[in-house]
């Protein structure tokens, strides 16, 4: 049985791009959600800025793929992506919801292998592996497993999980109030509510590395986020997940500090919580020549 209730034919899947700022990038990513081998019902666009650059993206767009591009104003004196995702979500027609942050992209076989597993392994999520893109640069990022959804690094992003509408329903949405790792916490929440998640096989979901303008980006406001995610989670945490996040909060800080001072002192810190993993990656990155990403 699909996850429709029929018992023929594929799922209907609704896509949700939530945008802020990106007119630039946004075509990108919604030309992949249309390119999909196996079609989508509708792409719906969530604009948290009332952008005109935007609006004017999406009017030509709408040229070419008529009332199946949707777009949603999404203003409100509070912006983030879980907002607009919840918004879109609210007015989908699909009973299968994908998700596509506005600066990543898809390969065309993306929703194909996704609802294909949703549907032969029987259970009402599933995430896919994905390359993590700089400079033109593509390498392998995140590989969900069995094995990583037991933990705080399950794999997932906002553009790489396709859900049923029930259990996204279930799960109560995105949460507002966490502005960073928002990804995770609806991970977490949709393991406490005993979602059915598979991961699926072939690395398909291309997310953009470069930083500009992303919440991923060092700065107090993201350093802020991750504190308040420790906040929320930390009793559910082992001390490994709680050094990493701990890391992250003293590097946004120590590239976003305004002073020599404050630059040591976080940057203290992170070597403090860094492993030796992390020093390795450091090392390597640096020979390669390669910005830091994500």
């Amino acid at each position: 049985m699909t996850p429709d209730g029929d018992t023929g034919g594929p799922p209907r899947v609704s896509v949700v791009i939530p945008t802020h700022l990106r007119a630039d990038l946004l075509p990108r990513a919604i030309r992949s959600a249309f390119g999909q081998s196996v079609a989508p019902l509708e792409v719906i666009v969530v604009d948290d800025a009332d952008d005109a650059a935007t609006r004017t993206r999406i009017e030509q767009l709408s040229r070419e793929w008529g009332p199946s591009l949707v777009y949603v104003r999404s203003v409100s004196d509070e912006h983030g992506a879980s907002i607009s995702r919840n918004a879109g979500a609210r007015v989908a027609r699909g009973e299968v919801l994908a998700f596509l942050d506005d600066d990543d992209w898809w390969d065309a076989e993306y929703l194909a292998q996704a609802t294909t597993t949703l549907v032969a392994a029987d259970v009402e999520m599933v995430v896919t592996p994905n390359w993590i893109v700089v400079d033109g640069e593509q390498r392998p990022f995140m590989t969900p497993t069995t094995q990583s959804f037991s933990t705080f690094r399950p794999g997932m992003t906002g553009s790489n999980i396709v859900l049923t509408r029930a259990a996204f329903d279930r799960i109560d949405g995105f949460d507002p109030a966490m502005w960073v790792m928002n990804d995770v916490d609806f991970f977490v929440r949709a393991r406490a509510a005993r979602t059915r998640i598979a991961a699926a096989v072939e690395r398909l979901v291309f997310l953009e590395g470069r930083g500009a303008g992303h919440l991923s980006s060092a700065s107090e406001r993201r350093a802020l986020g991750l504190e308040h995610f420790l906040e929320v989670h930390r009793s559910e945490m082992d001390r490994g997940a709680i050094r990493l996040v701990r890391r992250r909060v003293s590097v946004a800080r120590a590239a976003s500090a305004q002073d020599l001072r404050s630059r040591v002192r976080h940057g203290v810190a992170v070597m403090w919580y860094s492993s030796m993993s992390d020093y390795v990656g450091t090392v390597k990155r640096r020979l390669g020549g390669r910005r830091r990403s994500y």
